[in-house]
């Protein structure tokens, strides 16, 4: 399913289903940003890879946020930051950051900023 275009290389936003160390996760990720196991069994970007915009639904895992959507990836890719819940250590606490598109890690939280009552 393709979610959007890529924010670096204008490239589709595709979403498959995958398997990381024994958990099944949906990965985001740029049709330009390929990989594959090389003969040391590591994951690695193939020669004709272009991109490396990819994001693991459960790259918010630290922060309490079991997955990330592909409706908010979608929000994400069209207007270039999307709102994500994320609750405390002891999932007691609840509050609303910004996520915006990161090239290494795919998606980051903006900290310092703090969100509008009209963006929920």
């Amino acid at each position: 399913m393709i979610l959007g275009q890529c924010p670096y290389c204008k490239g589709n936003v595709i979403s498959k289903k995958i398997t990381a160390q024994g958990k099944k996760i949906k990965l985001y990720s740029c049709e330009n940003a390929k990989k594959e196991y090389d003969e040391s069994d590591t994951y690695v970007y193939t020669a004709d890879s272009t991109c490396r915009f990819r994001i693991y639904s459960n790259a918010l895992l630290r922060w309490n946020k079991r997955s990330i959507s592909e409706y908010e990836v979608k929000k994400l890719l069209q207007d270039g930051q999307t709102v994500v819940r994320l609750h405390g250590r002891k999932g007691t606490k609840e509050y609303f950051k910004y996520a915006i598109p990161h090239e290494e890690y795919g998606v980051s939280i903006l900290w310092d900023e703090e969100v509008n009552e009209e963006s929920l």
